[in-house]
């Protein structure tokens, strides 16, 4: 049986502790935001164009976002459950 989001939101290793997660995305026709969380365990609200840790947002769709620096894109993902 697949785990709901609240079974993974308290499962203490479904997010790797000390790196940068993935912890959800809002995608509306005007609107798409992700959550992240820093390895210092700071959350932050980000939206196209912002940066993160020298990359910046270049997508986010759902469970997704993507990060591109010198013209790579490195790929979040929410955790599976």
């Amino acid at each position: 049986m697949p785990k709901t989001p609240a079974d993974i939101a308290t499962d203490r290793n479904a997010l790797k502790s000390g790196e940068t997660a993935l912890l959800g995305t809002v995608t509306r026709p005007d609107t798409r935001i992700a959550l992240v969380r820093h390895p210092s365990g700071r959350i932050s609200r980000l939206s196209l164009g912002d940066r993160l840790d020298g990359n910046t947002v270049t997508a986010i769709g759902d469970g997704e976002l993507h990060l591109t620096r010198n013209g790579k894109t490195t790929t979040l993902s929410l955790p599976k459950g």
